[in-house]
């Protein structure tokens, strides 16, 4: 919508349409349309890796973590 570049006008609605659609468990990957959500899909695939190769404990909530004064 920000594409649309609009300074006073409203845009209150986009159409999407598919076609020769398969199923989702056939598609390489998910598209979306949702820029925040696809970072925090990249990080936590990110965080996976890192855990796999180091440990469940290596990477938690910052607040258990000791501060490095």
């Amino acid at each position: 919508m920000d594409a649309a570049g609009l300074q006073r006008g409203r845009l209150t609605g986009i159409a999407l349409k598919g076609e020769d659609l398969i199923d989702a468990d056939q598609a390489p990957r998910q598209l979306s349309l949702d820029e925040s959500r696809e970072a925090r899909l990249a990080a936590e695939t990110a965080i996976d890796r890192v855990r796999d190769r180091f440990g469940p404990r290596v990477i938690g909530p910052a607040a258990v973590f000791r501060r490095a004064s």
